[in-house]
Order: C-alpha cells, then sequence, then structure tokens
C-alpha cells in the first residue's frame, strides 16, 4: 500500500541537474522558491520555472523538496518532485513518471485534487437584446426639408463710403525757453 507524500512548499526545493552517471546540485541554482499557488496548473508551473530557468544550460533536471528535515547526526531527506528537460532556457518536456521506478511524481497527484476541487467555468451566454428602432437622425430630417436660397447682396467698390479721417487737434509743441 502506498502512502500519499505530502509536498514541502514551505522550503526551497533542491535542483539536481542529471548526468549520465550521477546527480549533482546545480551550480547555477541550487535551489528554486515554489509556492503551492504555483503549482495550479501545469502551465502555470511552468511559467515559475521559466522565471530561474533562463540561463540554465540544456540537459534534464530533478526538482526535490525536503520530505523529512535532518538533525544533527543525520542529513535532510529530499524526495524528487517533479524531473525537467530544458532546452534553451525553456521548459521542453515535463515529465509525468520516474523513469526508474516508473511511478508517477507527487507534483501530478497534486494538480488531480486541485482540479477535483476547482469548479468548472461554464461561460455563460447573454440573453440577445432586442433592436429597438432608430431614430431618424438631424440630418436626414433637414435633407428632407426643402432648401430656403437667400440672395446675397453684392457690394461694388463704387459703393463703398469713404473713409472718414480723423478729426483731432493737434497739441501745439511747447517751445524751449
Amino acid at each position: 500500500m502506498e502512502e500519499e507524500i505530502k509536498i514541502n512548499f514551505s522550503r526551497p526545493m533542491l535542483v539536481l541537474k542529471i548526468r549520465d552517471v550521477y546527480k549533482a546540485p546545480y551550480h547555477k541554482n541550487k535551489y528554486v522558491i515554489i509556492k503551492q499557488k504555483d503549482c495550479e496548473s501545469v502551465v502555470d508551473f511552468k511559467k515559475k520555472l521559466h522565471e530561474y530557468t533562463g540561463n540554465w544550460s540544456s540537459g534534464l533536471y530533478d526538482l526535490q523538496f525536503v520530505l523529512k528535515e535532518g538533525t544533527y547526526l543525520q542529513p535532510t531527506i529530499y524526495s524528487t518532485l517533479i524531473r525537467i528537460e530544458i532546452r534553451g532556457g525553456r521548459v521542453a518536456k515535463v515529465w509525468k513518471a520516474s523513469p526508474y521506478s516508473k511511478k508517477e511524481y507527487p507534483i501530478w497527484l497534486h494538480l488531480k485534487k486541485y482540479h477535483k476541487k476547482k469548479p468548472k467555468v461554464t461561460k455563460k451566454t447573454k440573453p440577445k437584446k432586442k433592436k429597438k428602432p432608430k431614430k431618424p437622425k438631424l440630418a436626414k430630417k433637414l435633407a428632407n426639408k426643402p432648401k430656403k436660397s437667400k440672395k446675397k447682396k453684392v457690394i461694388s467698390k463704387k459703393n463703398l463710403p469713404k473713409k472718414h479721417k480723423k478729426t483731432t487737434k493737434k497739441k501745439p509743441k511747447k517751445k524751449k525757453r
């Protein structure tokens, strides 16, 4: 009978670079901080990882979480959360099961639980509104009325009044003494 593993999101996750023969802590990012809200869906999880993986070299990586805290004489025990493949600084593949034990990684169990609790959102369609008859615009009203023509007055230069000169008296200049 398998025990359900509880994922510890309170501590940073350990990043292990997987080589041909061994696993080792990754020297560029030894730890990655992942919260429970980042694991709501695979898309959200990948977006969170993309914040870290921009400068990582291509290859396989394991993310491990603290399963059991260590003491003075015993080391901390880690468990693999997920295995990912990075190409060009982006998450190319997220492994669902371990290639050795063929067991599903704990992150997938967490995702299944979340999707069961989350209610399905259905798209509500709005009832179509009845179209009201359009009111005629002002321009259309004016177009229907007959136009009144106004006669323009033509003013010729001959009829224009001459400009009057101002008739103001100039003050006489004061003489210097």
